[in-house]
C-alpha cells in the first residue's frame, strides 16, 4: 500500500479548496486539496525544523512537492521564513479494499501567517478560492459539490472548529467481513461498490440508493455476485433502508438475486416494461413472481433528492429497454451503463442498436449535467466522459467506413481492429463491428 499526502492550507477562519479538472482518471471534477502520492524521489530528504520534527521527511518532501507543482508556492521556503504557523497531521485516510489502488492518504493540516499568492495549475486544477469552513461543506450538503469520505469529513471538521488538531475518524469505517461500503460522494446518492458477474476489467456494480427526507427510497440495480455478497448487502441494507428497487436495464450484473432481495424486503421492483419482458424471456417466467412490478417511462417521476425531483430518462443503445435518471436541475445525470470509466461499453445483440447509442450519448451530452453517475464506477465531473465516448465510436466508425471502402470482410475488420485484444473478448468486438455496419447500412 503506497502513501499519498494533502495540503490543507488554512488562514484565520478560511481554508484553500480547489476543484479537480473534469478529464482528470482520479477523482475528476472533485472538490480537493493539493496533494498527491509518494513517490520514489522523495526518499532521502532530511528537514531540520520543528515545525517538521514529528513528521517522516519523504511524506513532507512529497508534499513540499505537490503544493510547487498545482499552486506554484514554495512551502519550504515559507516554513523557514517563519510564514506557517503550525503544521498538523489531521488524520490517516486509508482507501477502501474494494479500488484497486490503495493508499495512506494523510491530511495535513498547514495554518498560513498570511494569504500567500497561489498559481493554480490550470491542467489539474479547474477552479480553487479560499472558503470559510461552512461554505466549503455546504458546497457539499447542497449537492453542489463531490467530495470523496476524508475530504467530506475535514469539511465537517473544518465547519465546527477551523482550529482542529486533528480528525476522527477521517477514514470510512465499516464491518468489511458483515457489510458492504457506502459512499456518499454526492450528498444524499448512496453508492454500494457490489462485487458482481460483470465483464472485464470491471468487478463492481455500484449499487445506488436515491431518495432523500420523506421521498422514496430506491435500490439502484442491485447484482450481488454470490450468497455471501447478497448477505453483506443485506446487512448494509438494515443500515440504509430502503422502500422499492430500481432496475435499470435486463442484463445479469444489473438484477442479479434483485428479485429475491424484493421478497425477502417485501419491496416492488420499478423498470420499464421492455426490461420486464427481457428479463422473463432470459431468467424464465417464474423470475419476478410474488414481487410487485410498477413499470417506468420517460417522465416518470421517481423520487426526490435534497427537495428536487428527480424524473426517468429512457436511454436506448446499450440496452433498448435502458433508463437513466436525473434531478431537475441536472446536477447529476445517472446514465446506468451508457458509459464506463474503464472500458469500451458493448452494444449487445439484440438488444443494442448503435444509431440509438450515439443518440442517447448525444442527448446526455446536450442537457449538460454537473456530474455523470454511471453503473461501473464512482460519479465522475461534467459530460467529459460522455463526449470522450462518443468521439471513440464516431472515430471507431470511420475507421470501419475506410475498411469497407478497401473490400475488408468483418473478420478482417475485428482483427485489424482490435489487434492485441484479449481473445475472450472477441466476440464482444464483433458484436460491436456489426452494429456499426447495420447502423451504416451495411448488410452483414
Amino acid at each position: 500500500m503506497r502513501d499519498a499526502v494533502a495540503a490543507i492550507l488554512v488562514h484565520d477562519d478560511e481554508v484553500f479548496v480547489i476543484k479537480r479538472q473534469d478529464y482528470l482518471r482520479a477523482f475528476p471534477g472533485y472538490l480537493a486539496f493539493p496533494g498527491g502520492k509518494v513517490d520514489e524521489e522523495d526518499a532521502d530528504y532530511e528537514y531540520d525544523h520543528p515545525l517538521l520534527s514529528d513528521f517522516k521527511p519523504e511524506r513532507i518532501r512529497a508534499l513540499i512537492r505537490e503544493v510547487e507543482e498545482e499552486l506554484g508556492f514554495d512551502l519550504e521556503r515559507a516554513i523557514h521564513a517563519d510564514e506557517v504557523e503550525a503544521i498538523d497531521l489531521l488524520g490517516i485516510a486509508i482507501t477502501p479494499a474494494f479500488e484497486r489502488v490503495r493508499f495512506h492518504a494523510h491530511y495535513y493540516k498547514i495554518v498560513l501567517k498570511s494569504k500567500p499568492r497561489f498559481l493554480p495549475d490550470s491542467n489539474e486544477i479547474a477552479w480553487s478560492d479560499w472558503m470559510k469552513g461552512e461554505a466549503f461543506l455546504e458546497t457539499y450538503t447542497s449537492g453542489n459539490g463531490m467530495m470523496v469520505i476524508p475530504v467530506m469529513r475535514t469539511a465537517r471538521a473544518l465547519a465546527e472548529d477551523i482550529a482542529i488538531p486533528k480528525i476522527e475518524p477521517i477514514t470510512l469505517e465499516y464491518d468489511e467481513t458483515r457489510e458492504l461500503a457506502y459512499l456518499e460522494m454526492i450528498h444524499g446518492l448512496g453508492y454500494i461498490p457490489t462485487p458482481s458477474n460483470t465483464l472485464p476489467p470491471a468487478e463492481y456494480t455500484y449499487a445506488l440508493i436515491i431518495g432523500t427526507g420523506d421521498a422514496p427510497r430506491y435500490l439502484v440495480d442491485p447484482a450481488p455476485a454470490n450468497d455471501e455478497v447478497m448477505e453483506r448487502l443485506l446487512n448494509t441494507l438494515k443500515r440504509y433502508p430502503i422502500d422499492g428497487i430500481l432496475i435499470t436495464h435486463h442484463h445479469r450484473d444489473h438484477h442479479e438475486r434483485s428479485p429475491e432481495i424484493a421478497r425477502k424486503l417485501n419491496l416492488p421492483i420499478r423498470c420499464s416494461r421492455k426490461t420486464e419482458q427481457r428479463l422473463l424471456a432470459c431468467n424464465g417466467n417464474d423470475y419476478l413472481d410474488q414481487v410487485e412490478v410498477i413499470h417506468v417511462e420517460e417522465g416518470t417521476h421517481l423520487t426526490q433528492w435534497l427537495g428536487r425531483d428527480v424524473h426517468c430518462y429512457e436511454l436506448p443503445g446499450h440496452d433498448d429497454g435502458m433508463i437513466g435518471f436525473a434531478p431537475a436541475d441536472m446536477a447529476w445525470f445517472f446514465v446506468a451503463d451508457l458509459v464506463q470509466p474503464m472500458a469500451t461499453v458493448v452494444i449487445p445483440e439484440p438488444e443494442g442498436n448503435m444509431q440509438h447509442y450515439f443518440e442517447s450519448l448525444q442527448r446526455v451530452i446536450d442537457l449538460q449535467p454537473k456530474a455523470i453517475l454511471s453503473s461501473h464506477g464512482i460519479p465522475i465531473g461534467g459530460t467529459y466522459l460522455v463526449e470522450k465516448t462518443l468521439k471513440h465510436r464516431q472515430e471507431r466508425e470511420a475507421q470501419i467506413i475506410a475498411l469497407l471502402e478497401q473490400g475488408d470482410d468483418l473478420e478482417q475488420m475485428v482483427q485489424r481492429l482490435y489487434r492485441g485484444i484479449n481473445q475472450k473478448l472477441i466476440p464482444l468486438a464483433r458484436q460491436n463491428v456489426r452494429q456499426h455496419l447495420r447502423k451504416l447500412g451495411h448488410t452483414i
